[in-house]
């Protein structure tokens, strides 16, 4: 087993598509610190004097029109707490404040008053598209094989076709690994490098390196159950375009027009799953809505897709596309 391993794991590496898509994974975690730069640029002077401006302007107003409004809002409070004792419209708090109208630079760790995504939460969020990468080469490296004939060739020389598959997914799923590990060494390290030139790093401790490498982690992990699915799915409809173009309407649109039509089925969706456990929990948004004597009322309320459910999620679905196409590759004429 572990000689088949290792020449899969050759023929893996071998394959000029998977080290184009390589590269091209590598050159999108560049492209991620480009933007982490951009992003983490302080407010131009420039900027800095046009929300001044702003600002002024807008103070002058309040000193014309500030207590009128303020007394409007305290009605309007006073009379909605007749519903709902707990209404509160901030109406002390009205008074236009600088801070409003400086442009916020987001910091590589998120401070305690910022509304701004945190570079690391932007790290974790990007995190998911390199799998890409391992469905790209787990798909292309099974196909390859089945429409150039190699397949049948090599089962002259292995005919334990279950032994065969599964060697072949394993280097699927092994051969990505360094890939997907070092382009998110590169999009880690150089989101950080971008925010610590441009003097925006913010609270960075132990703890937010201990989630970073938890994100990593989880998403190499996942890259290798993707490589294998890319895998199974290969030898399931057994053309590369066929394949990802299944997995491309399935994402885009099957799961799509489900959330249109029924929003519970978030949390049962491909792409939240995956970005639950690669992002380590993912908070979701559903309509919750009641019938009451004034009719139909609706609610955005708050779920979360927990890590374990989006790694459970994906190992089942890893497992049992394995499991059918093992089946099927074992009956199936590869000629």
């Amino acid at each position: 087993m572990s000689r088949l391993l290792r020449v899969e794991l050759r023929r893996f590496s071998a394959r000029r598509l998977v080290r184009w898509a390589a590269a091209g994974t590598v050159a999108l975690a560049v492209l991620t610190v480009v933007l982490a730069f951009v992003a983490s640029r302080p407010a131009s002077d420039a900027q800095v004097a046009a929300a001044h401006q702003a600002y002024e302007s807008e103070l002058a107003l309040w000193e014309s029109h500030g207590e009128e409004q303020v007394a409007q809002c305290e009605r309007d409070e006073e009379a909605a707490r007749q519903t709902d004792p707990g209404v509160d419209f901030g109406c002390e708090d009205m008074a236009p404040q600088l801070e409003w109208f400086l442009p916020q630079t987001p910091t590589f760790e998120a401070e305690g008053s910022s509304w701004t995504t945190s570079g690391a939460a932007t790290v974790g969020q990007l995190a998911p598209l390199l799998l890409l990468f391992a469905l790209v080469a787990g798909v292309t490296f099974l196909t390859a094989e089945i429409s150039t004939g190699a397949i049948g060739l090599w089962l002259t020389f292995e005919p334990r076709r279950q032994r065969v598959y599964w060697t072949k997914a394993a280097g699927a799923a092994l051969g990505v690994l360094p890939v997907v590990a070092t382009a998110y060494l590169v999009m880690l390290g150089g989101a950080y490098g971008a925010y610590a030139v441009n003097g925006q790093l913010g609270p960075v401790t132990a703890d937010t390196w201990v989630e970073l490498a938890g994100v990593g982690g989880r998403a190499v992990v996942a890259a290798a159950l993707v490589a294998a699915t890319g895998a199974a799915l290969g030898v399931l409809l057994r053309n590369a375009a066929g394949a990802l173009g299944a997995v491309v309407v399935w994402v885009v649109v099957v799961e799509t027009v489900a959330v249109l039509a029924v929003q519970d089925t978030q949390r049962w969706l491909v792409r939240s799953n995956v970005a639950a456990w690669v992002q380590g929990d993912l908070s979701i948004w559903l309509e919750e809505c009641t019938t009451g004597p004034d009719g139909t009322t609706c609610q955005g309320v708050q779920e979360t897709l927990t890590l374990a459910q989006g790694g459970l999620y994906l190992l089942g679905v890893t497992a049992v596309l394995s499991v059918l196409a093992v089946a099927v590759f074992r009956r199936r004429d590869v000629a």
